[in-house]
């Protein structure tokens, strides 16, 4: 049966090659738009190198720091000593990294360069939490940092802009032409996509005092923002747990501040748009929906309503049809069942192209969609969920433009739709 419908399906798009192309160009840019607002939370939440454990990780964007006596209230993020006493002594997690950013002048002794790139001051953990494509040399270690030297690890972008190769191990650069650093490694450039990995230099914080020391409010506030990597999600909760912990001991020995850390964020939830610095109030799906939705249901409905009208037309032309067949003992059951099932070829040919076509969009409208010269791979887009969320869409357009029309044909009296007449 299902064979017959494809076969009257396929004869209806070559008799009426207008109606259906109409009806899979609509279809098509239905579930493009649609994809491209879903690859959009896809890339941010999909795991790819570097971010291969996201769905192992938490983030704390910032802390909060208030004086004991009130006059004094600050949200910013946290500082080397916080890091010190709150997150490296955690036991457990499989890893806990420091991040800060900065852009700057990179260029070579003897050669003054004027091209900023942005910078990543971190730690030796930083290379246990993302997994980097090393191409030459191995991370800075943990001597390196403990020292404070600075050994520096580039994108192989920047080792071709300098050094005309990737191979730029033991090669010294300038930054801000006054720091001198040696390349540790060189990897291959992430995606701005992943902004928690993206830059062209990483080297250790403690080869630049700003980061390590920290006068504001009781030496609290800094720079930075923690990457956590736990062993297992299960263990989301006891992380939580003993962070605040650490943090009421640390606060046991401050005498002006307190430092409060919220719950560290996970990764669906700083997609779902929670972040920046610390903030109790979480945006869930209740609120999230209330604006993508919104945007979605606009997407889906407006195209939908257009394709109804020229399916009801379609359908219209075979009321004879299906009169005959009501006639021969066909059930309304069975008739809505033909219907809607030769209009899903329709539109599982214009789903296919709404795949392709939001990838297109997303590729070559990436400056508006994400950030300008963002790297899109093939580990971001095709997820299962881009497949799961197209054939959703798609089932649920054919569903509400042609089960209307459809359901109308089928409880039609016999002889009206002999007599081929429209009530």
């Amino acid at each position: 049966m299902i064979k017959q419908y494809i076969k009257q399906a396929l004869q209806t798009l070559r008799e009426n090659r207008l109606t259906s192309v109409i009806s899979i160009l609509g279809t098509t840019l239905s579930v493009a738009m649609i994809l491209v607002v879903v690859l959009q939370f896809q890339i941010r939440q999909a795991e790819y190198s570097p971010v291969s454990n996201r769905s192992r990780m938490l983030y704390v964007q910032g802390i909060n720091a208030r004086s004991k006596q009130g006059n004094d209230n600050n949200n910013s993020g946290l500082s080397a000593q916080v890091a010190r006493e709150c997150f490296y002594p955690l036991t457990s997690v499989e890893a806990v990294s420091m991040k800060a950013y900065d852009n700057l002048v990179v260029s070579l002794p003897g050669k003054r360069l004027f091209d900023e790139y942005q910078v990543i001051y971190t730690d030796p953990a930083f290379w246990k939490v993302f997994d980097f494509r090393f191409l030459h040399g191995q991370p800075f270690t943990e001597a390196d940092f403990n020292s404070g030297l600075p050994n520096v690890v580039i994108s192989d972008y920047l080792a071709r802009r300098l050094f005309n190769t990737t191979d730029a191990v033991g090669h010294e650069l300038l930054l801000n032409n006054l720091m001198e650093c040696r390349v540790a490694g060189v990897v291959a450039r992430p995606t701005k996509a992943v902004t928690d990995t993206f830059a062209d230099v990483w080297l250790p914080y403690t080869c630049n005092s700003a980061y390590t020391e920290s006068r504001n409010c009781d030496g609290i506030c800094g720079s930075f923002s923690a990457v956590i990597l736990a062993r297992s999600t299960s263990d989301f909760d006891t992380i939580g747990d003993e962070i605040q912990k650490l943090t009421a001991r640390y606060n046991d020995s401050k005498a002006d501040y307190i430092l409060s850390i919220g719950k560290p964020l996970t990764t669906l939830e700083r997609t779902l748009g929670n972040g920046g610095n610390y903030s109790e109030n979480r945006i869930g799906w209740m609120e999230y929906l209330r604006t993508t939705g919104l945007v979605l249901l606009f997407l889906l409905l407006v195209p939908t309503l257009n394709l109804t009208g020229i399916v009801q037309s379609s359908i219209q032309k075979r009321r004879s049809e299906m009169g005959l067949r009501k006639a021969f003992g066909a059930t309304g059951g069975r008739l809505f069942t033909q219907m809607v099932s030769e209009n899903l070829v329709i539109t599982l040919i214009g789903g296919l192209a709404g795949i392709l076509l939001s990838v297109a969009l997303l590729y070559f409208g990436r400056s508006f969609l994400l950030s300008g010269d963002t790297v899109i791979t093939f580990g971001m887009i095709f997820q299962p969920y881009l497949f799961v969320a197209a054939l959703f869409f798609t089932l649920l357009i054919n569903l509400l433009s042609s089960g209307l029309p459809a359901c109308r044909m089928s409880r039609g009296q016999i002889v009206e739709s002999l007599k081929d007449e429209n009530k």
